[in-house]
C-alpha cells in the first residue's frame, strides 16, 4: 500500500496487492481515496478522507460481484478508442479490455505537445525498481513503453513536432 498521508489509516479490507492513496483535491478542495486494484482504478470522493475511502470501497465491491457486460462507451461522455472499457451494469471500469481502434493515417501526422513530452519521459532515466513494479502489477508495461517510445520516435523523425498554437 502507498500511504500519501501518514494521518490517516485505511480501514477497509482492501486486497493485499492493491496500492492505495488518498488526499484533497486542488479545485475544488475535495477529500478524494484512490485503488488500484490489478487491471483497474477506482476513486471515491466524500466530504472526508474516511467517506471517500468508504464510497471507493463500495465501487470495489460492486465491481467484485458483477458479471460484467463491457462496453467502450461511458454514459455521458464519448466512446474510447484507446483499449478502455466500462461496465454497462456496475460502471466498473478496465484500461485494456479492447483492442485500440486505429484511425488509418493518425501516424502521418506531427507530434503533439504532451506525445512529445512523453517521448522525453521514456526516453529519460528509468527507476528500476519502479519498472520491475510496474511489470509485475501490469505484465506488458515494458514492452508497451517500447513500443510507444519507437513508434513516437518514427513519427517524430518522419513529421516533426506540431508548432505550438498560441490563442488571441
Amino acid at each position: 500500500m502507498l500511504h500519501s498521508n501518514p494521518d490517516y489509516t485505511p480501514t477497509c479490507a482492501w486486497p493485499e496487492d492493491c496500492t492505495v492513496q488518498w488526499g484533497h483535491g486542488i479545485i475544488p478542495a475535495v477529500p478524494f481515496f484512490e485503488a488500484f486494484p490489478t487491471g483497474t482504478f477506482i476513486r471515491g470522493e466524500g466530504a472526508t478522507i474516511a467517506e471517500a475511502e468508504q464510497k471507493a470501497f463500495e465501487k470495489y465491491q460492486r465491481d467484485r460481484a458483477c458479471d460484467h457486460l463491457w462496453g467502450r462507451h461511458r454514459p455521458n461522455h464519448s466512446t474510447y478508442t484507446n483499449g478502455a472499457a466500462f461496465c454497462r451494469k456496475c460502471g466498473g471500469f478496465r484500461g485494456s479490455m479492447f483492442r485500440e481502434v486505429v484511425i488509418l493515417g493518425h501516424w502521418r501526422t506531427p507530434l503533439s505537445r504532451w506525445e512529445s513530452d512523453w517521448l522525453a519521459e521514456l526516453e529519460g532515466p528509468r527507476d528500476p525498481d519502479f519498472e520491475v513494479h510496474m511489470e509485475r502489477k501490469y505484465p506488458g508495461h515494458a514492452e508497451s513503453c517500447r513500443k510507444s517510445r519507437r513508434l513516437l520516435r518514427i513519427r517524430k523523425n518522419l513529421f516533426g513536432v506540431e508548432e505550438a498554437r498560441i490563442f488571441p
